[in-house]
């Protein structure tokens, strides 16, 4: 079976667990007698995910709802991002298959997707909440970002090739998603944002300082015109699996060609979140962080040197200034991402798990607090290292 030929369907309907099994038997992926068991284990976020086991596998069967299911019919969502997801993935195993799911088929009829179960990884977000996060982790994340930008960027596609891709991963309604909850939202006062009364004064501030939204601005704009490379567009630790011997990359439904910078400054933010929410891992993640960028440093500067189809590749200091704007890039939108997460609608463990107010309020207003910085300050930061004083003044309990 072709990994993503369109397969056989009817129009979209939602699979029971029942309905699921009966559909992957008549699809191949099991034999028409074999005892399969399906669960539904998806996050209840966006969309619908089922683990199919049977006598000899397990794969993943992932179907597409027409609204996000964490708010409701009032937020709809493309269907057509299950087919962008499929094709993200298959770029992705062309570029660092050692960092992807396999993906088995594609239906676009059913708005679904069947992938390898990695459910022998932990997700990351429960990993760096628990300790229990791989030495390797971060380095890895730095890799894969670094390989899949180089790689679907101008320094190394045909222009042509590149052109139809942008047209092909377009993704309109997924960008606008991400426009609205992480770039426009959270900075003014939006019915949609999620918070605590002690909070209500920095959430105003952050809808009333024209300063701060002017750079958010710009950081928007960026993010709906440049069109850099194929971006994830949704890097957060909940889209990664980890093992002590692997990571894996997942969930790309976001993804479509944006700034170089964006993949980075969401993962980086993650690790700030985790770090914040759970102090006692905070220099932990800060060390994280810096094995990220570096590990991005090295490895795309190396693809450069070598691989690099374009000619002014060897002018003296080009590279250095690129790398200087997707740090910049990176840590704005890692300061969106921080605020987003604290008083947006799209909440995370990180920050919610401490059932003691007295602790938890503090971390989120750090958060925002980091964020701000990130944010105003991004142009004048000129190296991670130089946010150490930040977190050794931070007083947490």
């Amino acid at each position: 079976m072709s990994a993503l030929s369109s397969l056989e369907g009817t129009q979209h309907a939602l699979f029971t667990p029942e309905e699921i099994v009966e559909y992957a038997k008549k699809q191949g992926y099991f034999r028409e007698d074999e005892d399969v068991a399906a669960k539904e284990i998806g996050d209840g976020n966006i969309n619908y995910v089922f683990r199919l086991t049977g006598a000899n596998r397990s794969l993943i069967f992932k179907q597409a709802v027409p609204y996000a299911r964490v708010v409701g019919e009032s937020m709809p969502l493309p269907l057509d991002r299950v087919r962008i997801e499929a094709k993200v993935l298959e770029q992705y195993a062309k570029i660092a298959p050692e960092f992807v799911p396999h993906v088995y088929g594609l239906d676009e009829a059913r708005a679904l997707v069947v992938m390898e179960d990695l459910s022998h990884l932990q997700v990351g977000r429960t990993a760096l909440i628990s300790g229990t996060e791989s030495a390797r982790f971060a380095e890895d994340v730095g890799v894969f970002i670094a390989k899949t930008i180089f790689y679907t960027s101008d320094f190394y596609l045909d222009p042509a090739v590149k052109k139809e891709r942008i047209a092909e991963l377009s993704n309109p309604g997924m960008r606008q998603l991400t426009e609205e909850l992480v770039l426009s939202h959270p900075f003014a006062f939006h019915e949609t944002n999620v918070f605590e009364d002690e909070l209500r004064n920095d959430v105003l501030w952050l809808s009333r300082d024209e300063r701060l939204r002017l750079e958010v601005a710009k950081l928007k704009h960026t993010f709906m015109t440049k069109a850099d490379a194929l971006i994830h567009s949704d890097l957060h630790t909940g889209s990664i699996f980890i093992g002590e011997h692997e990571t894996k990359i997942f969930d790309p439904e976001f993804a479509f060609f944006g700034p170089f910078g964006f993949d980075l400054g969401q993962f980086i933010a993650n690790l700030f979140l985790n770090g914040l929410g759970t102090p006692d891992y905070l220099h932990k993640r800060f060390r994280n962080a810096l094995e990220t960028w570096y590990a991005f440093t090295d490895t795309f500067s190396r693809l450069w040197r070598d691989e690099s189809v374009e000619p002014y590749t060897k002018v003296d200091g080009y590279l250095s200034y690129l790398l200087r704007n997707i740090f910049s890039d990176a840590l704005g939108y890692a300061g969106c991402e921080l605020i987003r997460r604290s008083i947006g609608i799209a909440q995370i463990q990180d920050l919610n798990y401490e059932s003691d107010k007295q602790k938890r309020i503090p971390r989120r207003k750090a958060a925002v607090e980091l964020g701000k910085y990130l944010i105003l300050e991004r142009h004048n930061i000129r190296s991670l290292e130089e946010l150490e004083n930040w977190f050794q003044q931070l007083k947490l309990a």
